[in-house]
């Protein structure tokens, strides 16, 4: 037993397979985090370029390992797999394959900016025109990730009702959780769409504190109903 939620941890073979798979998915879009784009190291010079990519890669790694342990505490919620939540998880394997490209290049970006030019990533971006559409690119792509969440863990609220009542509150939680992401992926990609970026090329980005803003908001009005 599950002393968090309550829920048996069997798992079915059919069960097994499609996690296994996500899992590996996920494995695979780290790999393409590190490598893509990145060419054979000829010198002790590339060696030090490579190695000052690794902020970059660390945050990019993190936000990955976020929505891989959101699909692994889901699974962990519901052992039962249907047509629909087999559908879910691969258009989550698609989905982060996709997410892994601009994640990469606003991370490079960011860290760049962030330590005043010292780490690489600054010629990746020619005008604003190419900041616009990454941010807004990365931004659906997030907000797609996490709608996909929710409407997994939607799925499993669902199915636990009449069941263990801490995990239908996890999923209920969870489902909500992952909901206010998607909403805030759509508000940054909507910022980075107006003049609003030329102004302030920073604020889509911030626009993601939005998230535990949210949710710390939901959790207050929770706790007091």
């Amino acid at each position: 037993m599950d002393g968090s939620t309550g829920v048996k941890p069997f798992r079915t073979p059919e069960t097994q397979r499609l996690d296994a798979f996500v899992d590996a998915a996920f494995a695979f879009a780290v790999s393409l985090l590190i490598i893509g784009g990145s060419e054979p190291l000829q010198s002790f010079a590339d060696l030090a370029t490579a190695l000052a990519r690794i902020p970059a890669f660390v945050f990019g790694f993190a936000l990955i390992a976020l929505f891989w342990s959101a699909h692994r505490t889901w699974s962990t919620l519901t052992p039962v797999r249907t047509g629909w939540t087999t559908f879910l998880s691969l258009a989550v394997v698609f989905a982060v394959l996709v997410f892994v490209f601009p994640l990469r290049l606003l991370a490079e970006t960011a860290t760049h900016y962030i330590s005043g030019g010292v780490l690489p990533g600054g010629g990746l971006m020619s005008s604003l025109t190419d900041l616009s559409w990454t941010y807004v690119i990365y931004g659906v792509a997030f907000a797609v990730l996490s709608g996909l969440n929710a409407a997994l863990f939607t799925h499993a609220a669902r199915a636990l009702r009449g069941g263990e009542p801490l995990a239908l509150r996890a999923g209920t939680q969870w489902a909500t959780t992952w909901t206010i992401a998607a909403a805030t992926g759509l508000i940054s990609a909507l910022i980075a769409s107006t003049p609003l970026l030329r102004i302030a090329p920073w604020l889509p980005g911030v626009a993601y504190n939005l998230i535990p803003v949210g949710v710390g908001v939901v959790t207050w009005r929770n706790r007091r109903s």
